[in-house]
């Protein structure tokens, strides 16, 4: 059933489950008699459902594949470090900073000898005052050219009017060649908004984008990785207890609305890598898993890299806005459907 948000997007599977129980509760009123509406109704759910079988059996195989690492702070660490930074021991604060960046890059030299070719990192994972973040991006460059890899890095930027929350990506001739400002939820951090304009860029391994944690939660949005062919999309996150599995599962959605890989790696929280048809290939949860030295949630995963045509990026809600239309339509018929009966029964038998 998820295979239809590849050309419905989430409504089709809000309409699917309310018609289910819809049906089900006609069939139960009627005595468990299947008449002519319950059998057509029950035939085009199965119709609906064997359709999403055979994409998933009929599903075409990656263009290419890439080894993918990705790894994340502990539990919390997130959190402690921005509320050390403003408890106002700025010292400290820049020290704990330097430490953690310096065991990053370490991390990510090791995974590269260890065969990764793109190594990703959880969001915040690079935070800092302006000239440390700076810094920061400076020696990733020379390590991705050192090593031969490309580098997902997520920047928090504090200590300026408003804190910025980015990611970038940087290849292996130490290059930026992506930078994207976070634009969902950053209202609850105070940090500064995007534009929500994708940016992609094209590499060996195929198209690439990456967005931050909050952005997947918006389709609207990130159907402009549908239409621009987007093979694989990073999504580093930072979560909580609460919402782990759940947005998790919302960022799958994303991958089949627009027939791409999605890579998530997340702090306090579930990361997970899917392909375009929303089947994950891996999962990590950081509460489940024991965390052993500086990092937690650990990946290397061969990550299939290909974009597959979906038909939502293309139509995006016009199956949603028919529903709303039609649902109009139902009910001002009910409405006077109603008026027409109260005004029979007003007027009373008609004299013989």
């Amino acid at each position: 059933m998820m295979q239809m948000v590849s050309v419905t997007g989430l409504w089709g599977i809000t309409f699917i489950v309310s018609w289910f129980a819809s049906l089900a509760n006609y069939v139960w009123e009627n005595g468990f008699k299947l008449d002519r509406l319950a059998l057509t109704s029950a035939g085009v759910l199965a119709l609906i459902l064997g359709l999403g079988f055979g994409r998933i059996l009929l599903s075409s195989q990656p263009e290419q594949t890439a080894q993918i690492a990705g790894f994340s702070l502990p539990e919390g660490k997130v959190s402690e470090m921005i509320g050390q930074s403003y408890a106002g021991d700025e010292a400290e604060f820049r020290q704990a900073v330097d430490e953690l960046h310096a065991e990053e890059l370490r991390q990510i030299r090791l995974l590269a000898q260890q065969g990764a070719e793109i190594i990703v990192l959880q969001e915040g994972a690079g935070m800092g005052y302006p000239g440390q973040v700076e810094k920061l991006l400076a020696d990733a460059a020379v390590l991705a050219q050192e090593e031969g890899i490309y580098i997902v890095l997520p920047i928090f930027t504090l200590g300026i009017e408003k804190p910025e929350n980015v990611v970038h990506i940087i290849d292996p001739n130490g290059e930026a060649v992506l930078k994207h400002v976070k634009y969902g939820g950053t209202q609850f951090e105070g940090s500064l908004t995007g534009s929500g304009e994708l940016q992609t860029v094209d590499t060996p391994y195929g198209k690439l984008s990456a967005i931050i944690c909050w952005d997947a939660d918006f389709p609207n949005v990130l159907k402009q990785a549908g239409e621009q062919n987007v093979d694989l999309l990073f999504v580093p996150s930072n979560d909580w207890l609460a919402v782990k599995d759940i947005h998790a599962g919302m960022a799958a959605f994303r991958a089949v609305e627009n027939g791409m890989s999605i890579y998530r790696q997340t702090g306090s929280g579930v990361s997970i890598v899917t392909d375009a048809y929303g089947r994950i290939i891996n999962r990590v949860d950081a509460f489940e898993e024991e965390s052993t030295g500086n990092f937690a949630a650990i990946q290397m995963v061969t990550t299939p890299i290909s974009s597959v045509n979906t038909l939502y990026p293309m139509i995006g809600d016009a199956v949603g806005n028919v529903m709303l239309v039609a649902f109009a339509g139902l009910l001002l018929g009910l409405f006077l459907s109603r008026k027409r009966q109260t005004a029979h029964v007003e007027a009373g038998p008609v004299p013989a």
